[in-house]
Parts: structure tokens; C-alpha cells; sequence
């Protein structure tokens, strides 16, 4: 067995037809070339860890991800920002390493 070196991956199982939270520990290679995974789930308050085969398990959905447009002038232009909202540059102090 190949086990995962620092937090187990999250993803999930295929069972009955829907998916299902687990994190992956492990996987191993069998004689006929597949590849079973040890993944560990909560079934009623319980947690299970059981080999599972490959196709069974994915990574989950990532969370949809919504884009807002820029705000655009009436010439279809991209707006600059507004000049008080840039950070104001230091002021320099005069030298007085010689003091």
C-alpha cells in the first residue's frame, strides 16, 4: 500500500448510484494492473475505511465560480481608479545618520 505523506485528499465514493464525502488514504496496485483506493467515510456517526476500486472514486465538484463583468464608462472603456484611493508614497526624512 501507497499511503499519502501529510493530510488525506478529500473526495468521493460512488455508492447506490449517488456520491458520497471521503478522503483518500491510500492506494495499492494489484497483479491484474488496477488500482484499488482506501478511503475513509462516516456512515451513522461511524467512521469506515474500506478498498474501493479506482472508478469509484472521484475529486469533488469544485465550487461554481460566477464572474462579474468590470465596470465600464460610457465610451466603453475600462474606469481608472480614483486617485484618492492609491496608497500615498512615503515622505522621505532627511538623513541623519551623521548626527
Amino acid at each position: 500500500m501507497t499511503a499519502l505523506a501529510g493530510e488525506p485528499l478529500p473526495v468521493e465514493f460512488r455508492h447506490g448510484g449517488t456520491w458520497h464525502p471521503a478522503v483518500l488514504l491510500g492506494w495499492r496496485h494489484e497483479a491484474d494492473g488496477t488500482c484499488q483506493v482506501r478511503v475513509q467515510f462516516v456512515v451513522g456517526g461511524l467512521r469506515r475505511t474500506s478498498w474501493m476500486h479506482l472508478v469509484d472514486v472521484r475529486l469533488p465538484d469544485p465550487e461554481p465560480v460566477t464572474w462579474a463583468p468590470a465596470p465600464r464608462t460610457s465610451t466603453g472603456l475600462r474606469t481608472r481608479p480614483d486617485s484618492t484611493a492609491l496608497p500615498r508614497p512615503r515622505t522621505h526624512d532627511d538623513d541623519l545618520s551623521w548626527v
